[in-house]
């Protein structure tokens, strides 16, 4: 007799067990207006966050196109010296494209199998100073060869940075921010700088 009363007794601990467990579980679940109420906070945050994400991507966009035609002057840099030409690193400001090439007068006849284009975002341009224009080379006393409108950087077989090169090229994401591709301060290579005034 005892033995059965302990069993029932046992049985029903266990089953007071599982009703406090399931009404816990019921009062730590979450009712749909409280759900609600988190999703629209969530919207609203999201509304605010959007416009600043949208500036840091702009911004992502012209530190890249920067720092893509930075990597593409060392590679001129580097491919004047290996092959023993001169190569051009061009830029169409009109068109905002930019690509590299051994210089015309040097191509094969098959031309530069090498050559590079790229044309950059649509929110940005590509700005050069205002008379440049492509001069007599220092090496040869040529020109570089480029179509009318473009102006070029000039990679020596030596790995200098022919005098004739255009002194900066700016690239612009409308009037919100620019950076500036200049010549570095011992000239031989080049080096990414922030506008401050873009007036």
């Amino acid at each position: 007799m005892r033995a059965s009363r302990q069993s029932n007794g046992g049985g029903g601990a266990r089953a007071g067990t599982a009703l406090r467990a399931g009404s816990a579980s019921f009062r730590a679940a979450f009712t749909l207006i409280e759900l609600v109420v988190v999703l629209a906070l969530l919207a609203i945050m999201a509304a605010f966050v959007a416009g600043s994400m949208g500036n840091f991507f702009r911004g992502r966009m012209l530190s890249f196109e920067a720092r893509r035609m930075l990597t593409l002057t060392h590679y001129g840099q580097s491919r004047a010296v290996s092959e023993g030409v001169p190569v051009v690193l061009w830029v169409n400001a009109k068109d905002s494209t930019y690509g590299l090439s051994v210089l015309s007068s040097f191509n094969d006849p098959d031309g530069d199998t090498h050559a590079t284009t790229y044309t950059t975002d649509p929110s940005l341009t590509l700005e050069t100073p205002a008379g440049d224009t492509p001069p007599v080379s220092e090496q040869d006393d040529e020109k570089l060869g480029l179509p009318e409108g473009l102006v070029a950087i000039r990679f020596n077989p030596d790995g200098f940075v022919d005098d004739s090169s255009v002194s900066k090229i700016t690239i612009k994401q409308g009037t919100e921010a620019a950076l500036e591709l200049v010549p570095t301060a011992n000239r031989l290579g080049y080096e990414i700088l922030p506008v401050t005034n873009l007036n």
